[in-house]
């Protein structure tokens, strides 16, 4: 089943070489057009890494570019206008997840709120990291140096809510997978 990603999942699996995460979970990824810009063509402009890791999995064919038609452009551009924090990438992973409905991979809490009052399924980078645990592609400490990595590199996450991915990580496998 695909996804609908928005920028900082790409760059922040990029960041931490599991990208290819998202093809072994869901096989596909979309992207719209926004996302690629902001993701690949700046992140290459700034010299990151992560954006070549993120332009080798477009051009293997499992990270897919979609483009939005004029009409749905102008409501990305009526959302952040209207909306508070919106940015026009967010806004355009927002319309095309509603339009082909997928799940929306997005970290920025007032974008998530914002693509869930319109009905949206929407997870992040954690989740990520906790579906493959639960699918058994990542093993207990794998899972726990990843989202260590991450914060590491400076993935914000609220103290508390890391404390508790850590438990769930430790609790989630059985004893002879730890």
């Amino acid at each position: 089943m695909p996804i609908v990603s928005n920028t900082s999942p790409l760059i922040w699996l990029a960041k931490i070489g599991r990208i290819t995460l998202l093809k072994k979970l869901f096989g596909e990824v979309i992207i719209p057009e926004e996302v690629y810009k902001e993701a690949v063509e700046r992140g290459l402009q700034e010299g990151f890494s992560d954006a070549l890791a993120i332009k080798e999995c477009i051009e293997q064919g499992w990270i897919k570019i979609s483009k939005l038609d004029e009409r749905e452009i102008k409501l990305c551009q009526r959302m952040v206008e209207h909306a508070f924090e919106i940015h026009f990438g967010e806004a355009q992973a927002i319309i095309l997840a509603r339009k082909i409905g997928a799940l929306l991979l997005m970290d920025e809490s007032s974008g998530r709120a914002f693509a869930e009052t319109l009905g949206l399924k929407v997870r992040g980078t954690l989740y990520v990291v906790m579906k493959a645990l639960r699918e058994e592609i990542l093993s207990r400490i794998e899972a726990k140096e990843m989202v260590l990595t991450l914060v590491g590199k400076g993935f914000r996450i609220e103290p508390k809510l890391l404390a508790r991915i850590l438990r769930e990580i430790d609790i989630h496998m059985p004893e002879h997978k730890r």
